[in-house]
This record gives structure tokens, sequence and C-alpha cells, in this order.
């Protein structure tokens, strides 16, 4: 597997600790029905690919070198606050797909309407980048991470 492009996250000092990432990889997939429903995507709803970015990059995250804009945080505070902020996004993406998973089967009643079935494949893009953000962030541990500290000058 080849090693993934580094993403720059963000840290704000406290009280805040607002998480913000910088850089993210483009999008892209190896399932032929989630390349589709890109496509469709990126022709007709083109707005959605960073968000769908984002949770690919969620889906991926040990595999990137990660960056991190902390001020003059240290390295446990660092990865203390991105340990907070995985366990938030794991639990927003379960929500995410419990809710995707409950909606796509209504959309087969939009598939009979002519056209690109835009409904059907953005939810299903978005069910599947959903789900395996879950997972990932489920099994990665914060500990693991490559992480480099960028230091303001």
């Amino acid at each position: 597997m080849e090693p993934e492009t580094p993403v720059t996250i963000e840290i704000s000092p406290p009280p805040d600790r607002a998480v913000r990432l910088l850089d993210i990889p483009e999008l892209d997939a190896s399932n032929s029905l989630v390349r589709k429903g890109i496509g469709v995507l990126r022709e007709y709803a083109p707005g959605i690919l960073r968000y769908l970015s984002l949770q690919r990059l969620l889906g991926r995250l040990p595999l990137h070198r990660i960056e991190v804009r902390a001020g003059a945080m240290t390295e446990t505070d660092v990865r203390r606050a991105l340990g907070l902020w995985m366990r938030r996004k794991r639990d927003r993406r379960l929500f995410y797909v419990i809710v995707e998973a409950l909606l796509m089967p209504f959309t087969a009643f939009v598939a009979l309407l002519p056209g690109p079935n835009v409904v059907f494949y953005g939810l299903f893009v978005l069910f599947y980048f959903h789900l395996k953000a879950f997972f990932s962030l489920s099994k990665v541990k914060v500990e693991e991470l490559n992480i480099a500290i960028i230091r303001d000058a």
C-alpha cells in the first residue's frame, strides 16, 4: 500500500480546543458502485465532495502522516484533544449510519422517476463513507497515529 499524503490539522488553544482540518486529500474509491456514485455527485451535487473527502479521510486516518499546528501544546495534550475529537466523530458517524440505513429502502421509489437516481447514489455514497469512517474510528488508537507537531515560529 502506497503512503498517503499528509493531512494538516489545527488545534486552537484552550479553552476552545477546536480541531480543524486544513488539508484533505481528494476523494476517490476502488469500489465501482462507489466510483459511479462519486461521478454522479460530482456532476449533480459537487458541493458534497469535500464532505465526502473528510469521511474518507476519517476512514483512513492511520494511513496518513498528520501534521498538527498546535501552538505551545504538548504532545500529550495534542493526542488527548485528537482522541476526544475522534470519539465525537465516531459517535456522530454511528448516528448517521443508522439514519441512512433506515432511509435507503425508501430511495427505491425515487428510482422510478426519470433521470439519474442522485438520491440513491448520494445516500449510498454517504452511507458507505460514514460506515467506513465509523469502523476505522472505532479501531484506531490515537497513540498509533503518525503525528508531527508544528510549532508556531
